[in-house]
């Protein structure tokens, strides 16, 4: 499983922080959506947010001796994945709170220069008592660090097998191939053009 974990650096969490309750089985538990941007990443963090090895390769070239965005026409690129079991610690502009068992949605990367890309998410948390309000994250400048792990994709479809040797092929009757409706709107066509 692909683990990420980011040192403390400063972020910026933004103007509106989602409230709202989850049902846990039968006990309803309070959750936040807490956006937040302006986390920087190394090349080796590219890589383990996006699970692909090239990314830093993909997303950068070199020209003369600086490391500079590949693409400019791209504003940012939205990350498809989520990651879990997150523990999140946020410090300077609010209380220090350590949240666990949280998510990471909505990631978003732009490239900038130095080979760094800064990323923006959403942090779906469980608040506990003690934790800061909604009120007191509202664009605080913090210090976040987290370690989380991407989250498994739940395997809705079974695998079809893919050797055909097995298969047997469907042959289709000649009369079988055309549509009479079709067939009767062609010759409607052709003899309204005469």
């Amino acid at each position: 499983m692909q683990k990420l974990s980011l040192t403390s650096r400063p972020a910026k969490i933004g103007g509106s922080v989602n409230t709202r309750t989850e049902m846990h089985g039968t006990e309803e538990v309070p959750g936040q959506d807490i956006p937040i941007s302006g986390i920087i990443l190394s090349v080796e963090e590219l890589r383990a947010i996006t699970d692909e090895e090239t990314a830093g390769e993909g997303l950068f070239k070199v020209e003369g001796d600086q490391y500079i965005p590949r693409f400019m026409c791209f504003d940012s690129l939205k990350v498809a994945h989520k990651f879990e079991n997150a523990t999140i610690k946020l410090s300077g502009g609010v209380p220090s709170t350590t949240y666990k068992n949280a998510k990471i949605k909505g990631i978003t990367l732009t490239p900038v220069g130095g080979a760094m890309t800064e990323m923006h998410c959403t942090l779906q948390v469980h608040p506990e008592n003690g934790d800061p309000s909604a009120q007191q994250l509202l664009n605080a400048k913090v210090k976040i660090s987290l370690k989380a792990e991407l989250e498994e994709e739940e395997a809705d479809d079974p695998e079809l097998p893919l050797d055909h040797q097995d298969s047997v092929p469907i042959e289709l009757d000649p009369e079988a191939r055309t549509n009479p409706d079709v067939e009767e709107t062609k010759r409607s066509k052709r003899k309204s053009r005469k």
